[in-house]
């Protein structure tokens, strides 16, 4: 019997439980709630907001942006042959 199947499996699972672990636990934490925050402590919590919200939408822009250059090149290539003759 393989053990690579099992080992694959024990990955997903920790990283299942990771990823969750990290990712629900600042809303257990108080420091991270916007409710309680006032001042200087609300601004951060904000910037970070507005960081995270950055970066998904450039990477999500560079995703479309190279998707949407391949069908460029493809259509120029196109375009080329169907005029040079």
């Amino acid at each position: 019997m393989e053990v690579l199947p099992g080992v694959k499996i024990g990955c997903v699972l920790a990283l299942l439980v990771f990823t969750l672990g990290c990712g629900l636990t600042p809303i257990y934490v108080k420091w991270f709630q916007t409710d309680a925050a006032t001042g200087h402590h609300h601004r951060v919590l904000s910037l970070l907001g507005c960081t995270s919200a950055g970066v998904f939408l450039g990477a999500g822009l560079m995703h479309m942006t190279a998707e949407a250059l391949e069908g460029i090149e493809s259509e120029i290539q196109k375009f080329v042959v169907q005029y040079r003759k």
